[in-house]
């Protein structure tokens, strides 16, 4: 196998917050904007697509021969680009990125962290790997980009950050340590200001309890303004009687660890 049959050098493929490939640690220069929107297609989709899917959810194209000679022109620049032979493989009549740039990326990074995340036994160990995984995440999926193959895969590494914040936020709460409890959370109600009601009782009850009630108080009327201005409803009843106690003085977690109101959840 000659030098061009495998990725040589040190590959970088960044595609959070900004969008970028380094080899090398220099920025590979793209011919045509066809070969880069090829390549990151391709990684969002790590199991591969067909041409047909290639063809019409990146450029809106029937799968002609004027539009399969489109393609090659674009994966021959592709791999030129990255002077990479392999760098797109064909299999079945699905095309990937080569296992070795797919690995390379920031995406992967965050993904293996919350994979030993997930598998880790002590607390200390499963911060570590969380705080690794976030060091990987600083920004929105492609930014540069548009499409609904783009939005999907964006939802699905949003949903990974917010993953890992909520659960350093309850290794946080579990260890006491309220003001980095309230700091993961708040990160992940801002990646995701949808996530459960649950989360965002937890944060107000943090920010009572590490500010004031004026700070949990102040949290929930913004809360319930984006409730009403962006989805048209209301924070559930339990929410809005929290809110309540939080405002005559409450503080939640002196006595026992915070039980988010209506849920099951002890912790």
């Amino acid at each position: 196998m000659t030098d061009g049959d495998r990725p040589t050098g040190d590959w970088l493929l960044r595609s959070l917050g900004q969008a970028e490939v380094l080899r090398g640690g220099v920025p590979v220069a793209w011919p045509a904007r066809s070969a880069e929107e090829l390549l990151w297609y391709l990684h969002a989709h790590p199991d591969g697509r067909y041409r047909h899917d290639l063809l019409r959810d990146l450029w809106d194209l029937e799968d002609t021969p004027a539009a399969a000679n489109r393609f090659r022109v674009a994966l021959h620049r592709l791999r030129h680009a990255l002077d990479f032979p392999e760098a797109v493989t064909e299999r079945g009549g699905r095309y990937a990125l080569h296992p070795d740039l797919l690995a390379a990326s920031d995406t992967a990074a965050l993904h293996r962290a919350l994979r030993g995340a997930r598998e880790a036994q002590l607390p200390r160990e499963q911060e570590d790997l969380l705080r690794r995984a976030l060091a990987s995440a600083d920004g929105e999926y492609l930014p540069h980009l548009t499409g609904e193959w783009v939005q999907e895969a964006r939802q699905a590494h949003r949903a990974a950050i917010v993953e890992a914040h909520l659960t350093l936020a309850r290794l946080h709460c579990a260890a006491h340590e309220c003001p980095l409890a309230a700091q993961d959370l708040v990160r992940a109600a801002q990646t995701d200001p949808l996530i459960g009601e649950d989360h965002h009782q937890r944060l107000m009850a943090c920010l009572a309890m590490t500010r004031d009630r004026y700070a949990a108080t102040e949290y929930y009327r913004r809360y319930r303004q984006y409730l009403l201005t962006e989805i048209g409803d209301t924070p559930l009843p339990e929410t809005v009687a929290f809110a309540e106690r939080l405002k005559g003085g409450e503080l939640p977690c002196v006595n026992a660890p915070f039980r988010p109101a209506g849920s099951g959840d002890p912790t």
